[in-house]
């Protein structure tokens, strides 16, 4: 289970170095996907592109512009590594997301504490019948990390990420968008309060695509 060692003066942006600390160590509580279509194999591969934070309006639904934190409507670059049953991410971007949990004061040295963090979804695939698309059922768990603040014991911190539609592949261009829901933070057994759910969205090209 990773341990990220925090600065006392840290403490402030607590939660959202918490949150991102979360992709490093996760329980296992959804289960073992079925085997894969091996039709669905298509999706294997490198991809790049982008995730956009979104703001959800009052509790649901997410709105077109993003809030003031999150402006970039470009997205952040990614990649991720697609097997046939988890989407990976290594080096997850975690700086838009530190932004829209605690503001943009002290976000680079949250960004800096945390380091490199990766992340695996889980997911099933289904191929339609025209074979033109792949339906993803992704999977996300329950995350839970121990955080270690310099001379205090560890606070137990847990993230509650969703994914309420499918993601879907394209196989004629290779591209694949989904979005994951954040839910919600507990900091030692504690909802973090006045946090409202926001979504994450993926637009990604498989590089292998063609080949």
């Amino acid at each position: 289970m990773k341990t990220v060692f925090l600065k006392t003066w840290l403490l402030p942006g607590l939660a959202a170095a918490a949150f991102f600390g979360l992709a490093a160590c996760s329980d296992d509580d959804g289960g073992t996907p079925p085997p894969p279509d091996p039709d669905t194999a298509v999706v294997v591969g490198t991809y790049t592109g982008t995730m956009t934070v979104v703001d959800n309006a009052s509790g649901g639904g997410a709105t077109d512009t993003p809030t003031d934190a999150a402006t970039d409507t470009a997205g952040t670059t990614v990649t991720a590594e697609v097997t046939e049953d988890v989407v990976g991410f290594a080096g997850f971007p975690i700086r838009d997301l530190v932004v829209q949990i605690a503001g943009e004061d002290g976000a680079d040295a949250i960004v800096e504490a945390v380091g490199d963090v990766d992340y695996a979804i889980p997911y099933a695939a289904v191929m339609s019948e025209d074979g033109s698309t792949v339906a993803l059922a992704l999977a996300p768990e329950t995350l839970n990390i121990s955080v270690a603040v310099e001379g205090s014991e560890p606070v137990e911190v847990d993230v509650t990420v969703s994914a309420d539609t499918e993601g879907i592949y394209t196989v004629e261009s290779g591209a694949l968008t989904f979005s994951l829901t954040v839910e919600g933070i507990a900091v030692g057994g504690q909802a973090l309060e006045g946090m409202e759910s926001f979504t994450l969205e993926f637009d990604l090209v498989n590089d292998d695509a063609g080949e």
